[in-house]
């Protein structure tokens, strides 16, 4: 039901109406409803026509929840001219807020809590929202998206499995479970819920992630192809984040396969261009040529390409996972003068965080982004040093458990590099222990044995990964092209 009917009407707008979960939304007429109800749709099947919402909130007058997740989208866009603009819907929310009710109200604090910085106090109030409004998705989609960038996996999992309880004939709920269960480390579970939704629907882009995630967790590189080209023909009417980000995935499940050149192709022609302005993008550019750079790949000249985007970014610190690929994509650019001031800017904001972001931002940002810089210039004993530090604070700077990998590949790098045998070699091993599958592994083993003097060793991994090499090129083989 949209509305509900006791006749009242005041220039066109009903005093009490409804969204298409049921939820009341005051001073709201019908073209409120359906832009409403389209943001929701299209946030959660991330869609490319958001710029469609913001229009009609800049048409509508008199209702504080268009205003409000107006305010949120250009949040998300993690910029300071996003984060500007939201304060100015922000405000128009709270002047069209006196005939608000609870959740809206709700809504307009948590949005208010997240442009102050206090995101420790938007996620709580969107984590209370899903107990209370389950049916309100992008109250529960924020709450994770806050969950996320604070490495909060277990809030994360928390809000999903209240949408997923009180949703279960929506497909959006089951892949918004499914990454919570991901990230933390029910596997099974997560897959399985996700295949359901794609039962539901196949189209679902956050549904294909989260499968992406659960079999790159457990090495099956060619299981992760296969699935990710079936689904690539209904991303095209992704927004720029979903599409790059999913071809993401498929790049990395190639790299692991020893199929770097496909994966650098996929950098040129999926991953990097779609918006180069925006941070989700440049991030996933970022950790692509990284990645690609460990696995010995020349990458040529696009780390300049990348770091001309990354320039304006060294003093947002809007979230601590950000900002050290941002400071990384700059260092491996030849980027100095940006680096130092970056550092300098991210010691400052570690200096002022809130009680509940520093050790984000102090144990972990600092020293990982000094170590990643440490990385990027060949000083790899002190950037071994340095990530060590900041390892064990490395989840509270936000990103999923597959994109902080990166800073723990890059770890992993700088030690054997540096000659700390013992300590890459207990890393190694425990990779190898979770996803035996990966050639560069086994081959990464066999050296390392063959340094501190086990020969048998080293000839058994040697011995596995060429057995593994040879049975995935002659799936190469077998492919079509």
């Amino acid at each position: 039901m949209r509305s509900s009917g006791n006749g009242n009407r005041d220039q066109g707008r009903t005093s009490v109406a409804r969204d298409g979960q049921g939820l009341e939304v005051s001073n709201a007429n019908v073209e409120a409803i359906a832009a409403l109800d389209f943001l929701t749709d299209e946030w959660l099947g991330f869609g490319n026509r958001l710029a469609q919402f913001v229009t009609a909130a800049d048409k509508a007058e008199g209702c504080a929840l268009l205003a409000v997740m107006a305010a949120n989208l250009m949040l998300s866009m993690h910029s300071a001219e996003g984060h500007a603009a939201a304060q100015r819907y922000l405000a128009r929310a709270r002047q069209f807020a006196t005939d608000a009710n609870p959740r809206e109200r709700a809504w307009i604090a948590a949005t208010g809590a997240w442009a102050a910085g206090e995101t420790d106090r938007s996620l709580k109030i969107h984590e209370d929202m899903a107990a209370e409004w389950p049916r309100d998705l992008l109250a529960g989609k924020l709450g994770q998206l806050h969950a996320f960038n604070r490495g909060d996996s277990e809030a994360l999992l928390r809000i999903g499995q209240h949408l997923f309880e009180a949703n279960r004939d929506n497909r959006y709920v089951y892949a918004m479970y499914a990454f919570g269960l991901e990230e933390c480390n029910r596997i099974d579970e997560a897959e399985a819920v996700a295949r359901r939704a794609l039962a539901m629907d196949r189209r679902d882009p956050w549904a294909h992630h989260a499968i992406a995630h659960c079999l790159e967790a457990r090495g099956k590189m060619l299981e992760g192809v296969a699935f990710l080209e079936a689904m690539a023909d209904t991303w095209v009417g992704c927004n720029s984040f979903m599409y790059t980000h999913n071809w993401w995935h498929l790049a990395l499940f190639l790299i692991d396969l020893d199929r770097t050149g496909e994966a650098l192709a996929l950098f040129d022609e999926r991953v990097w261009g779609v918006w180069k302005e925006f941070s989700e993008d440049q991030i996933n550019a970022v950790s692509l040529l990284a990645r690609l750079e460990l696995r010995g790949v020349d990458v040529g000249s696009r780390w300049t390409d990348v770091a001309h985007y990354l320039k304006s970014r060294l003093h947002e610190h809007f979230v601590p996972f950000l900002d050290l690929q941002y400071l990384y994509g700059l260092a491996r650019a030849g980027e100095q003068s940006c680096v130092t001031e970056m550092l300098a800017s991210l010691e400052e904001r570690a200096e002022n965080a809130r009680a509940p972001d520093r050790e984000a931002w102090a144990d972990g940002a600092v020293p990982a982004a000094h170590g990643l810089a440490a990385h990027a210039k060949g000083d790899h004993a002190e950037a071994a040093r340095l990530l060590g530090q900041a390892m064990p604070h490395l989840q509270k700077v936000g990103g999923s458990i597959a994109q902080r990998s990166l800073f723990g590949a890059i770890h992993l790098d700088a030690l054997m590099r540096s000659g700390w045998n013992d300590a890459a070699l207990a890393i190694l091993q425990a990779d190898d222990r979770e996803r035996p599958t990966v050639p560069w592994t086994k081959r990464s083993l066999g050296d390392l044995y063959r340094r501190v003097g086990r020969t048998e060793q080293a000839l058994a991994a040697e011995y596995q990964a060429e057995q593994l090499a040879r049975q995935y090129g002659q799936y190469g083989k077998e492919r079509p092209t």
